[in-house]
């Protein structure tokens, strides 16, 4: 069958066989055609926007948060003040907020798509214990790497240092951190990396670049001081595993379980050590 590829009326575009929307601009096509399976409204420039508006929202509350807990420190380190280090931390919910909204803007509000495009439906392979067995096996995983990753490290002499023993040594900071860690994140980041971002690039890029270049990007969202520089690599890693349990799975409950897993394990485990 001759498939007719008008050029598309706002950017002028020709679109790929079969698109319904433009890969340039978004835009939807004239009817007549189906979309390839995995296709994905939303364009390289959304994910950009995207990227910058999170950019903007970390700012825009850093800098409040980092003066208000100055304030509180009086004087005093605010990595050691607990009341300091609460807000710091609580400043993280306003960036989960913003990866979430704009992940949504992007996708639902812009291109009217079902929240199944963004991964929230039922698990397309395996039942239940299959996607549980999946989760499990992700955080053994992303342990072993974590593991083997801090003992290179260590042989060649470098040990990172990091304020999570301050976390874990004051009910404010750790309550805070339980909260981001549990309820926020594994949702919030499934759905901006995984959903949005891994989602909009496998079409364009293929599974692989897509799963490394998101999980680039989630490595680097967890620069949380120069020290965290050292933490990029595993979690860059432990992220493209959660988007090829995406990719796997079809739906954003197994990479959001594992996510959930991985936490609650580093939570118990810093609790027991530091508390």
């Amino acid at each position: 069958m001759t498939v007719n590829l008008v050029a598309c009326a706002n950017c002028q575009t020709q679109p790929h066989p079969g698109a319904t929307f433009c890969h340039h601009c978004g835009s939807v096509l004239p009817s007549g055609h189906e979309a390839p399976q995995g296709a994905s409204p939303w364009t390289l420039r959304d994910i950009g926007k995207a990227i910058g508006l999170v950019i903007l929202a970390i700012i825009l509350t850093a800098i409040p948060a980092g003066l208000i807990a100055v304030l509180l420190a009086d004087g005093e380190d605010t990595t050691k003040h607990p009341g300091a280090l609460t807000v710091q931390l609580a400043a993280g919910a306003f960036l989960e907020l913003a990866l979430l909204l704009t992940a949504f803007h992007f996708t639902v509000r812009k291109y009217g798509t079902p929240l199944s495009a963004l991964g929230f439906k039922r698990p397309e392979r395996g039942g239940f214990w299959s996607t549980v067995g999946i989760a499990i096996a992700l955080v053994i995983a992303g342990l072993v790497v974590n593991f083997a990753y801090f003992e290179a490290l260590a042989l060649v002499g470098i040990e990172p240092e990091t304020d999570i023993k301050e976390i874990f040594a004051s009910p404010g900071p750790l309550i805070t951190i339980a909260l981001l860690s549990l309820l926020f994140a594994p949702i919030m980041e499934e759905v901006f990396y995984r959903g949005f971002v891994f989602g909009g690039l496998r079409p364009r890029w293929g599974l692989a670049w897509a799963a490394l270049a998101s999980g680039l990007l989630f490595g680097v969202s967890h620069l949380g001081n120069p020290a965290g520089i050292y933490l990029v690599p595993p979690v860059t890693i432990i992220g493209a595993m959660f988007a090829w349990a995406y990719a796997y799975s079809g739906s954003i409950v197994t990479s959001f379980l594992a996510h959930f897993l991985f936490n609650l394990f580093a939570l118990g485990a810093g609790i027991a050590e530091y508390s």
